[in-house]
């Protein structure tokens, strides 16, 4: 981050944590009570876990990743991957298929099943937003802007910075 990055910081430490911690709370109740209503039903009545929805959203924005590249983004084992990919293909959501050039690489991509659900449950995300978005007046909207662009600049100091 850069010297103006961390002058934006205005609020005393205690306050700056206790509100951080406001936000991050209320962010996570509202995303988990509308996936419950939604996506999160309907991977639920198929006894998935939420790692494997993650798997099959990452796959849906993503494309097709090796068992590698999912362990990382995750931050889980590649035999936890491994086991969450075995699940999936129960429910025929994935298929897994070996690299021409690199038999030692499995690659996992979404089954036609698979994408059908993403499709459905990034169709109700947007759905959802957008809804709650329309109730926002001008002013609100243009807030909700500068936050998402402080959000972006912020998570690209990150990476750059990793």
């Amino acid at each position: 981050m850069t010297e103006t990055d961390a002058k934006v910081t205005t609020a005393p430490v205690p306050e700056r944590t206790e509100l951080l911690s406001h936000a991050l709370a209320a962010l996570d109740r509202v995303a988990s009570q509308h996936w419950r209503k939604g996506p999160g039903a309907s991977f639920a009545r198929k006894d998935l876990s939420f790692g494997q929805m993650h798997v099959i959203m990452l796959l849906h924005e993503l494309g097709p990743m090796t068992v590698g590249q999912l362990a990382e983004m995750l931050a889980v084992s590649m035999p936890s991957v491994s086991s969450m990919l075995d699940r999936l293909e129960e429910h025929s959501l994935v298929e897994r298929r070996r690299d021409e050039s690199d038999r030692r690489l499995v690659h996992a991509q979404l089954a036609a099943r698979g994408r059908a659900e993403a499709e459905e449950a990034a169709g109700f995300r947007r759905g959802a937003i957008e809804r709650v978005l329309q109730r926002f007046s001008d002013p609100e909207l243009e807030a909700l802007l500068t936050v998402v662009g402080a959000v972006e600049r912020t998570i690209s100091c990150l990476d750059r910075a990793e």
